[in-house]
């Protein structure tokens, strides 16, 4: 029975995806019960931001073991400032943050300044090769934030809609350890401005990370049901609409899928509602 569960919900969302003005994945996964969806789940897509929830992994992997302090103070270089979101290109004076908060500004404002100390510290290589270990095979972190040269070059940050929930749910199973997956996922839950929130009831408890690079949006969320938490991932490419409208997908692909899996989870084997 709930095969044809997952295959109406696959049935709603085709239409969306389908019809979107670009290309568009999505995958799903109940954390309950290991059931999924996926359209176009292993195609691969620019991460934009959503990037930084890999570099956050790695830098924590680093901190566990004493490679980094995750508490050490740093004074902000002006020269490293780099424009676009965030707040520390907007501060005058000298400023000095702890690591810890300076990771939090990389997820909660996808603040890029933030965002480069935190990948000189995790490593590039490090944290692509800590993915290789985790199992996340087309999940690759290639530049550092604004490298327009890069970017020109195809060294693009890149995922795909599965490995993407893929790596929510590991933080949910508390891996890579548990000390990590509880330090990510508290920096995910702090309040930030995304896209699969706007698709989410007031008062729902969720983890994420969304992100947006010209012609790509993307957000990835572990939501927190009571007997169903599940994790989505929404990416998009060749975006050929406004910005409003692929935010709007992705915020009405969640829609659909949240009413779906609230459903179950209030529901027994037999679809029957029991609360």
């Amino acid at each position: 029975m709930s095969a044809l569960f997952w295959q109406n919900l696959h049935a709603r969302l085709a239409p969306l995806v389908d019809g979107f003005s670009g290309v568009a994945g999505v995958a799903v996964r109940d954390a309950a019960s290991d059931d999924s969806l996926a359209i176009n789940g292993d195609e691969t897509f620019p991460t934009a931001s959503t990037i930084k929830i890999h570099v956050l992994m790695q830098l924590l992997a680093r901190a566990e073991v004493g490679e980094v302090d995750w508490d050490e103070r740093i004074s902000i270089d002006p020269m490293a400032l780099v424009q676009g979101s965030g707040v520390l290109w907007h501060l005058t004076g000298p400023v000095t943050l702890s690591l810890r908060d300076i990771a939090t500004l990389m997820i909660i404002v996808s603040d890029n300044t933030a965002t480069n100390i935190c990948i000189d510290r995790a490593g590039i290589h490090g944290t692509n090769a800590l993915l290789r270990s985790l199992g996340l095979q087309q999940t690759n972190l290639r530049r550092k934030m604004l490298d327009a040269i890069a970017a020109v070059a195809n060294r693009e940050n890149v995922s795909t809609p599965n490995e993407l929930v893929q790596t929510i749910l590991m933080l949910h199973e508390n891996k890579p350890t548990p000390w990590i997956a509880d330090q990510c996922l508290e920096i995910l839950r702090k309040p930030k401005g995304g896209f699969i929130d706007r698709g989410l009831p007031a008062g729902t408890i969720f983890a994420s990370k969304p992100g947006h690079v010209d012609g790509a949006f993307c957000d990835a969320a572990l939501v927190s049901l009571p007997r169903r938490p599940y994790a989505l991932a929404v990416m998009t490419k060749y975006v050929q609409c406004s910005d409003r409208e692929a935010e709007e997908f992705i915020a009405d692909i969640t829609a659909e899928v949240h009413t779906a899996m609230t459903v179950l989870d209030c529901s027994n084997g037999f679809g029957r509602i029991v609360h």
